[in-house]
């Protein structure tokens, strides 16, 4: 799931518009992203949440509170720096002192 936080596994995951297809969002890689069955829901039919991805695949979250979070596609760097660590970071595959912080709750 691509929701910050969420450790569910893709193969458990919806193929997800960003963009709503009703809205106009193309079925296209650039418009799609795996949600879990509760984070597409949330997105879908909570009010007040917003889902917007950039073409190369970095998909930012916003709460109704007005709290952003974003995630990256698997093997694609920040070159500012990680926005969200979910795993090792360093070469000899111990976890940054980010990966230990608990996300923020949404």
């Amino acid at each position: 799931c691509r929701h910050p936080g969420c450790h569910n596994d893709a193969g458990w995951a919806d193929l997800d518009h960003v963009l709503p297809h009703a809205d106009g969002g193309q079925t296209a890689c650039e418009n799609l992203c795996c949600l879990c069955r509760r984070h597409h829901r949330l997105k879908t039919h909570a009010p007040g949440w917003r889902f917007t991805m950039t073409p190369d695949g970095v998909l930012t979250v916003t709460t109704p509170s007005g709290v952003t979070r974003t995630t990256r596609p698997p093997g694609l760097a920040d070159p500012t720096g990680p926005a969200w660590t979910d795993g090792p970071a360093w070469p000899d595959g111990s976890a940054s002192p980010e990966a230990e912080q608990e996300p923020a709750p949404f």
